[in-house]
């Protein structure tokens, strides 16, 4: 689970947040960048949100993915895909 793992292992749970909890952790990390005054404290909080977008993002991969196991075969056109379609 990436760094939410780490973190949760090191603070002495083992257990991963489920989704509704990374999202309302993220609401109030981004509430806290709103208001964050300085500029220092705003560019970590920055970062810390990219971090919780990446693991939201990994995870509803993870779920298309097994929701989609065999997704289609990519589909050509005729004359090839960098061709225009104005024939």
């Amino acid at each position: 689970m990436g760094i939410f793992n780490s973190v949760a292992r090191g603070l002495g749970s083992l257990r991963p947040p489920s989704d509704a909890e990374l999202a309302d952790e993220r609401e109030a990390l981004r509430e806290r960048y709103v208001s964050a005054g300085d500029d220092n404290e705003a560019d970590k909080l920055y970062d810390e949100l990219h971090r919780y977008d990446a693991e939201m993002i990994r995870r509803a991969n993870e779920a298309y993915a097994r929701e989609n196991p065999n997704p289609p075969e990519p589909r050509h056109r005729e004359h090839g895909w960098y061709l225009p379609n104005d024939d």
